[in-house]
């Protein structure tokens, strides 16, 4: 993945873009609101 392909965001600083790394084997786990497409 090259990040300085990811855009900033539709509406900065309302709405922005980011990424979050999980180390392999980590019991954490996030999910997906897909009605508001919030973590």
């Amino acid at each position: 993945m090259d990040v300085s392909k990811i855009s900033a965001g539709k509406d900065v600083p309302k709405d922005i873009n980011v990424v979050i790394e999980i180390p392999s084997g980590s019991g954490v786990k996030y999910e997906i609101d897909k009605e508001s497409g919030a973590l």
